[in-house]
């Protein structure tokens, strides 16, 4: 899928003009991104909104434009090489400030005794984790490209989540995805001081989304998306190397590497829930490889 600017985007520069600085954020179209995107929105900065939905999409864009922002909206498919070339044309005409990749699926296994199926495995491996992780690095390579000619601080949230530290029951892959997340982004981060950069790792608990929606079960200490926007932003520009949240999170993900391990057996089928599967995957979804020559574009197995 390919990127469709959005009216608010900025008229074209002279030669010699500086490129305006540039936001973008991954997931834009629904739950967590869109509120990212409306709080990310204020006079001067462009923000580039990624997603499969065009609906969603088109959401985010009215919340940044209602708050004065700019913005130009994106349907590309972030585990494919679309990404790179769309940011290879977007790096000529801003300088890249930030990332928020924030792109991230969920699925469940079909009952209690189940495990999660193969193709939804190895979904939710391609987006939340392989996706993510080229995503950083596509954006990553160009910052580094422009920052000789355009120093500033430059910030990338990873969104993880707290069961990446707190692995639940029904959510097994889901957990460790967001475990193997958080793994790269607190080895990346060292290697991204010099350039300028910083990395936050964020992981929030419950947030309320179409995501959440489907999570069928106990969902303690749930807040808004609008509120999980407001930390993630101020950890992210602040440079914080990680958040937990809400408050009863980051201190049950203290206690869990601290008690014995039979306890949080105990404690962690609390959290049991359905999920129920995510209506925009086809029920058709074909199996691909995870090899290189997929990533370059090669087809899908039959």
């Amino acid at each position: 899928m390919g990127g469709r600017p959005s009216s608010s985007a900025p008229a074209p520069r002279s030669p010699g003009d500086t490129p305006p600085p540039l936001v973008i954020v991954t997931g834009a179209s629904g739950g967590i991104g869109q509120a990212l995107a409306e709080r990310l929105a204020r006079p001067g900065l462009t923000l580039a909104l990624i997603g499969r939905n065009p609906e969603g999409l088109q959401r985010a864009l009215e919340g940044v434009e209602r708050r004065g922002g700019r913005a130009i909206t994106s349907r590309i498919d972030i585990t494919t090489s679309a990404f790179q070339h769309w940011a290879d044309d977007i790096a000529e005409r801003y300088v890249l400030k930030g990332l928020y990749a924030n792109a991230g699926l969920s699925a469940g296994p079909p009952h209690s005794r189940a495990l999660e199926s193969a193709e939804d495995t190895e979904r939710l491996v391609r987006t939340n984790l392989l996706g993510n992780i080229a995503c950083v690095r596509v954006v990553v390579e160009r910052m580094r490209r422009q920052a000789i000619t355009a120093r500033m601080n430059r910030h990338i949230a990873l969104v993880a989540s707290v069961a990446g530290l707190m692995p639940t029951p029904d959510l097994a892959v889901y957990s460790a995805t967001k475990a193997g997340l958080i793994a790269y982004g607190h080895a990346l981060r060292p290697r991204l001081k010099a350039d300028g950069i910083s990395l936050t790792v964020v992981c929030p608990g419950f947030v309320t989304s179409p995501m959440s929606e489907r999570h069928k079960g106990s969902k303690p200490f749930e807040i808004t998306a609008e509120k999980a926007a407001r930390k993630i932003v101020a950890a992210t520009e602040a440079g914080r190397r990680t958040t937990v949240f809400p408050l009863p999170f980051r201190l049950l993900s203290i206690s869990e590497s601290l008690a014995p391990g039979g306890l949080i057996d105990r404690i962690v089928p609390a959290f049991r829930a359905e999920i129920v599967p995510d209506p925009r995957v086809e029920p058709a979804f074909k199996s691909r490889r995870l090899d290189r020559s997929l990533a370059d574009g090669a087809p899908e197995d039959a």
